[in-house]
């Protein structure tokens, strides 16, 4: 039987929790990384990169600021940036690339260098960075092979 110290129990009760809580918020995403955005009604849509992309913002049902961009040529979300009192369903954001996230996630946290209230978990497709405490968070994730010509990761915020 393994054993092991307080500290490590709590890092690994705290990210149980984190991804059980990421996994299963309330307020679905409107839709996925890399599927064709739908735009929700009342969303402020702005241009970024020189109009390779737009960022299609809306609040969701907890009061989070939900921010999707979507490649102008495609029409697809290659990125999500949130910020508010309440996590949104990261997981349902992701849609097909959760299950990356969720690997990489656990394999970051068996090195141990997962982080209390930050993390940033790089998934074979997939980045995605959270951040935060009860009622403050924010986080963005993107497809880093999506991002269309014009746009950088600054640029998610």
């Amino acid at each position: 039987m393994k054993t092991c110290s307080l500290t490590q129990a709590g890092r690994a009760a705290a990210f149980a929790c984190a991804l059980n809580c990421l996994g299963f918020a309330a307020a679905p995403a409107r839709a996925a990384l890399g599927d064709t955005a739908t735009v929700p009604a009342g969303a402020a849509q702005r241009s970024i990169g020189g109009g390779a992309g737009r960022v299609v913002s809306y609040v969701d049902d907890n009061g989070t600021t939900i921010n999707a961009y979507v490649g102008s040529a495609a029409g697809t979300v290659f990125a999500y940036t949130w910020q508010g009192p309440a996590q949104p369903n990261v997981g349902a954001l992701l849609g097909r690339y959760a299950a990356d996230w969720r690997s990489a996630a656990a394999a970051l946290h068996a090195t141990g260098r997962n982080g209390l209230h930050a993390a940033r978990v790089d998934g074979a497709q997939v980045v995605v960075e959270t951040a935060g405490h009860m009622r403050a968070y924010v986080g963005r994730a993107w497809l880093p092979a999506a991002l269309p010509a014009g746009v950088s990761v600054g640029d998610l915020q």
